[in-house]
């Protein structure tokens, strides 16, 4: 992605993002082009989550599952990895 677009996506300045490039203070990768382009790699963070559920009485227990199940479907919607669950 073009260094303005970055720099438009995270809400600042393309002047703040150039200096910071010719800086080498850039929080994410550049590399400048020969056309002089300065094209940014963006970096893919993965999301990971806990699912936490709860209940509070002994005779809901049974709607335990159906909290987790539906936690665990949003989550998949989202693309977040689950790494555990909690209840």
């Amino acid at each position: 992605m073009k260094l303005s677009d970055w720099a438009r996506k995270q809400g600042i300045s393309y002047r703040t993002a150039w200096n910071q490039f010719r800086s080498g203070k850039l929080p994410v990768p550049a590399r400048q082009l020969p056309t002089g382009t300065i094209i940014v790699d963006e970096v893919v963070r993965e999301s990971k989550a806990v699912i936490y559920t709860r209940i509070s009485s002994s005779d809901q227990k049974k709607d335990l599952d159906g909290q987790i199940a539906r936690c665990l479907s949003f989550a998949n919607a989202q693309g977040i990895a689950v790494s555990a669950t909690v209840s």
